[in-house]
């Protein structure tokens, strides 16, 4: 422990040493921690009232902390929690007194102490307990807790004999107790014992139970950052260690936003006060109130892994530690050549040749003009319903203008057909294709193979095949978009898959660069190794962190098999009750991103139903996505990681949601 550290922390062990990690794994990076050991719960030593009193003892505790004395710790923590309690209320601040005095510490908690400050952080007052130790030894837990003014409304305990078997217990199992444990009338969930294996259970446990939920480990570390000066933020460790919110300080980031933020950007699109995100993890969000979220709008589709995946957050770190931020559009670095092999090992072989971009729209503008220099023509077809961007050529090809309509005619020239679902549309949609393309002006066809931004619209399978076959018989190409639909969601790594067509061209973004800014243009060789030098660059393309975020997300997407996932993702949204809806048309879309179809009572798709019950699923605590064609479908698109749990939370939201809004 360093001596000019701020933050240090004195842990005391009962000498069994059998649960550290699980104390670990709770601390903040960066805090400055030492252990010492007393003779506690031995080896053979029944879970018992006498085993316990004998652990409770001041002076073999004392004698540890004596050892800290030499560092001079802010605090010291007891890691015994039947010993903090056993001997009934008092009794743990005793301990804590005795600790902190014979260490030269400022402050002394127990689990006792500490489990008691967490519950009524949370304002808790009806309790749930779990306990693994004998009925005595519980009891005595239980009149602890309300001794403190709490009431304990119900409790179950595992059977164990000794310590050992503690340690043996998996998060799975106390997780199941746990569920046994709750009801709908409690306030949270107080997990007794000081060796239980909690850490990395307890956000879906939390979601499951939706009550804060208090393991006598987390507790401890937790007060004892807190009394060290120490803010106690990991994501990933439940609602104790979430930021905790600086009053006014929303509205005041609310007023100056509203002051200097466009109004060209869709951030007041759904509510005058959007939440403020100061953190996430997997597929929560945590804004600057400290309010929990679950994100069923991945960035607008970018984060399919979630929110601080440990393999993203790790190749960004490493990268980082390289000292390259960037290096402009002349020079690479080996992240980004190691991205391009590994993509050309999993698309078919082809597609081998990559032109990097810094976003989706600025991949589509590439492919737009790679067709055009590669034809020599200027005219495009397009579908009714598509949305490739917002600069002016991807506009062009767009069908969805929305306010940009008022802007006239675009450039390139294009013409959009009817986007097929079904087998007879398909066939009307194939005449019109070669009517067109017999002009002898088309530099190619642009496609969705499934459309996001107009409601998670899905073709009829042979559109694809059928794209391919008619634009290469008169000379034009095929790119297809795939920033949308690309990395997994559809329930292949890329959804062209589905169809076993090869484009010409192929566009991918969002989740394709791991949640950070980046694109690829993949294309034929004969495409893109014809372009000279500079004909289309940007300063950021495909920058080295986004490189590094995007091999990462493709190994664990492979790696995990989670396009695999995304199917069964989707099958438990379809299967939920949200297609029952009374006011709902339909639900859309394949794979992990499915969408819901809004009509108001006139059956009219044209007005807001739909976003006044995304408004209340928001402030419910689901973020979804708005898609459409006229603003009429509420858009589920959640990461890849997302637990059933989750899935299901999220459906409860939504139809609650909808009955609020009706």
């Amino acid at each position: 422990m360093d001596r000019g550290t701020r933050g240090r922390i004195a842990f005391i062990w009962p000498d069994d040493g059998l649960n550290d990690d699980e104390f670990w794994a709770y601390l903040p990076d960066g805090v400055a921690w030492l252990t010492t050991r007393f003779p506690g719960t031995l080896e053979g030593h029944a879970l018992d009232t006498a085993t316990f009193e004998a652990s409770a003892e001041l002076a073999p505790m004392v004698a540890a902390a004596r050892l800290m004395r030499g560092v001079r710790p802010d605090v010291v923590a007891l890691g015994d929690h039947a010993g903090s309690f056993i001997k009934g209320n008092g009794h743990d601040l005793v301990q804590a007194r005795a600790l902190a005095e014979a260490a030269g510490a400022r402050h002394g908690t127990t689990p006792s102490t500490a489990m008691i400050e967490a519950l009524r952080h949370f304002g808790a007052r009806k309790l749930a307990v779990t306990s693994p130790y004998d009925e005595e030894v519980t009891a005595k837990g239980v009149a602890f807790l309300e001794s403190h003014g709490f009431e304990v409304v119900t409790f179950k305990r595992l059977r164990l004999v000794d310590e050992h078997e503690i340690e043996a217990v998996e998060s799975k199992d106390w997780y199941a107790i746990a569920l046994e444990a709750w009801r709908p009338d409690i306030d949270a969930i107080a997990l007794l014992g000081g060796g239980i294996r909690t850490a990395h259970m307890l956000p879906e446990l939390e979601t499951v139970c939706r009550v804060p939920c208090v393991p006598a480990t987390a507790a401890l570390v937790w007060h004892a950052c807190r009394l060290a000066g120490i803010e106690p933020v990991k994501h990933g460790m439940g609602r104790l260690f979430e930021a905790t919110p600086t009053p006014g300080e929303t509205e005041r980031l609310h007023s100056s936003m509203r002051r200097h933020l466009s109004s060209g950007t869709k951030t007041f699109a759904l509510t005058d006060a959007p939440p403020l995100f100061t953190g996430g993890e997997g597929a929560w969000l945590i804004d600057t109130d400290g309010k929990r979220y679950l994100d069923f709008a991945c960035g607008s589709g970018t984060t399919v892994l979630g929110h601080r995946h440990p393999a993203v957050e790790a190749a960004i770190r490493d990268h980082l530690d390289r000292g390259i931020t960037h290096l402009g559009p002349h020079f690479h670095a080996p992240v980004q050549i190691a991205l391009m092999e590994r993509l050309a090992g999993v698309l078919p072989k082809e597609l081998s040749v990559f032109h990097p971009a810094t976003n989706g729209t600025e991949a589509v503008e590439a492919a737009l003009k790679a067709a055009m220099h590669a034809t020599g023509r200027g005219r495009f077809i397009a579908f009714e319903g598509s949305y490739h961007g917002r600069t002016i050529g991807s506009l062009a090809v767009s069908h969805a203008r929305g306010a940009n309509a008022v802007l006239g005619e675009l450039r390139p020239e294009t013409v959009h057909l009817p986007y097929p679902e079904t087998a007879s549309a398909l066939g009307q949609v194939r005449s019109r294709i070669e009517q067109e393309l017999s002009r002898g002006d088309i530099a190619g066809v642009i496609v969705e193979p499934m459309q996001a931004t107009a409601g998670m619209r899905v073709p009829d399978r042979g559109l694809l095949s059928m794209l391919r076959e008619a634009p290469t018989a008169h000379g034009a190409l095929l790119i297809v978009d795939e920033v949308f639909t690309g990395y997994g969601r559809t329930g292949r790594l890329f959804a062209i898959e589905w169809a076993e067509v090869v484009p010409d061209l192929l566009v991918l973004a969002k989740a394709a660069s791991g949640g950070v800014p980046g694109a690829l243009l993949v294309g034929r060789p004969e495409l893109l190794k014809t372009w000279s030098p500079g004909v289309q660059s940007s300063t950021f393309q495909l920058h080295p962190l986004s490189a590094a975020a995007s091999l990462a997300t493709l190994d664990v997407l492979i790696a995990e098999d989670l396009p695999t996932r995304a199917i069964a993702i989707g099958e438990r949204l379809a299967r939920s009750g949200l297609a029952e809806i009374r006011s709902a048309a339909a639900m859309h879309g394949t794979g992990a991103m499915r969408g819901l179809a809004i009509l108001d009572a006139d059956a009219n798709p044209d007005q807001p139903h739909a976003r006044a019950i995304r408004a209340a699923a928001l402030q419910a605590g689901l973020l979804t996505w708005e898609c459409g064609t006229h603003g009429h479908v509420i858009g589920l698109a959640p990461p890849l990681t997302v637990s059933d749990a989750e899935i299901d939370r999220a459906v409860d939201i939504l139809l609650d949601a909808v009955k609020r809004v009706r």
